[in-house]
Parts: C-alpha cells; structure tokens; sequence
C-alpha cells in the first residue's frame, strides 16, 4: 500500500521506444551508453538502469556512490564513472566502475593506487577537452599522459572520450565540426602510442540527431530516453517516460488585490482560483 499520494511513474515501455529510437539512426557495430547521472535526471536511475540493462553496452553515473547503487540492484553492465574522486578509489573498483580520467593529478593518483593494490589491467577512460573546456586532458598533455600509462601493467585504456559544447545548436555548426576534426586527430595521436585499440565515443543526444557521421565505436544517450530531442520535429517522435501525478488538497478563490504565501509574494491581479498540491512525494516505478 502507498501512503503517499504524489508519485513519479517511470514508464518503462516509453524508455525502451526512446532507446530505439536512437538505435535505428546508428550503425550496427555502434554501441549504445545510457546516461543516468544525477538519480537518472532527477528520477531513479536504478530503476532506470534495471529496465535497460539488457538493451544498453554500457551506463554512465556522475559519481561512484552512484554506480555502486546500481551494483547493489545486481546490475552488471559496465559502468562509467564521468567525475572520480581521488577519495573514491577504493569504492570504484571494488564495485568494478570505470573511472574517466581527465586530467594528470587524477591519473597519477590512480596509476599509484592501481600499483599499490596490484591491480592488472584495470580499465580507465581518457576524457579529452576539444573545446567545452570545461573537463579534460589537453592535446598538448597527450606525451605525458600516454607516457606515464605505457609505464604501467596496471591499468588499460577502455576509451578515449569527449563531449560536444553545442551539438543541438546548428548556428554553432561550425565549432562542432572543429571539435569533430580535433577529436579525430586526438585519436589518431593516442592510438599511435598503443598496440591496441581503444573504443572511441563523442556524441550525445543531439551529436547522434545531428552528427551521425561522428558515432565513432558508440554514443551516448542521456536526455533523449526521458523523451527530450533538443529539436521539436525529433521530440515529437519520442514518448515522455516520467509522468508525476498528485492530489488536490485545497481549492479556494482570491480576489483582486489579495497576496498569496510568504512575504506575500504573489499578488492577483483578478478574481484568481488557486489550487494547493500535497507535495510530500515518493518515486514509484510502473512499466505500462
């Protein structure tokens, strides 16, 4: 029985649509990572994750405490971990997640940590910055960086990665096909310095809509499964998968002139018929 009457339904068929949706624009061989950061935007991402996790090649989270309650609910698929702390270490690889390394003080302390605890192979990804400047390893770092990894047994490159600044933006075409252009060149500089080849991945909901050419090995699908394109015409071909539900609990009128809540914040400027939602919420999850 639910004793809250304020729930957040997550329509499980409606995600799957969606996660379609996408697929059918990419090639075959191209992997799919579903992006549930942030308790799947702001809803459940374990519950997200759990009807996914058979459809999907890989899960990206913000934080490890986010992939380890994934491991908790006994999902397997590899897990991404976009923001690793150096504190975390310990609880990102004994729950198996994959840290993205992007710059060279988090990368120094992993390769320490890996050797300390004599881990082999262990798999990381390289973040790289093509011009969001916001996360990544610079081209210019690419020496050092790959220096420093070559050294060492403990740990192998599972991707190279970076993030578009304007994918959904045509007027911006321009900077992302630059970035496009930088990525590759990131690529063909890293790879030259390995005996194997990592998966590469750029693209977002907007890069697959509007960049197809660029999915590399996979791509990454965040906003798009909740039913959100960054283009109406794409929208309109998507289904919502969360829908909040509520109860009125009071319904009164106010006349012209009168305030409304703290500090009197609201004033009405006419007759005004207000409506007050019980707001104590509880997430539930419903497949329709």
């Amino acid at each position: 029985m639910n004793n809250h009457v304020t729930v957040l339904e997550i329509d499980g068929k409606a995600l799957e649509h969606n996660l379609h949706y996408f697929k059918n624009k990419l090639h075959q061989k191209t992997k799919v990572l579903a992006v549930v950061k942030a308790f799947g935007y702001g809803s459940d991402g374990v519950q997200v994750a759990s009807f996914l996790s058979d459809k999907v090649n890989y899960f990206a989270v913000a934080y490890a405490h986010e992939g380890e309650a994934l491991r908790v609910a006994d999902i397997s698929t590899p897990i991404l971990v976009l923001h690793p702390q150096i504190q975390n270490f310990d609880q990102i690889v004994s729950n198996q997640l994959e840290p993205s390394i992007y710059n060279l003080k988090t990368l120094t302390a992993f390769l320490a940590y890996a050797k300390d605890k004599e881990l082999i192979t262990y798999p990381i990804h390289l973040k790289f910055n093509t011009g969001l400047n916001r996360l990544g390893i610079s081209k210019e770092e690419i020496p050092s960086i790959m220096g420093s990894i070559r050294k060492s047994k403990h740990v192998k490159i599972k991707s190279i990665l970076s993030h578009l600044a304007a994918s959904e933006d045509l007027n911006e075409q321009d900077f992302t096909l630059y970035q496009i252009n930088n990525f590759k060149q990131i690529i063909h500089e890293v790879f030259g310095y390995l005996n194997y080849t990592p998966m590469a991945h750029l693209l977002n909901t907007s890069g697959v809509i509007n960049y197809p050419e660029a999915q590399f090995d996979m791509v990454r699908i965040g906003i798009g499964l909740y039913g959100f394109g960054n283009d109406k015409t794409e929208t309109s071909h998507l289904k919502n998968s969360h829908i909040l539900k509520s109860t009125i609990s009071q319904t009164h009128f106010v006349k012209k002139g009168e305030t409304v809540g703290y500090n009197r914040a609201f004033v009405a400027k006419k007759i005004q018929k207000l409506q007050r939602f019980l707001l104590v919420m509880q997430m539930a999850c419903q497949e329709n």
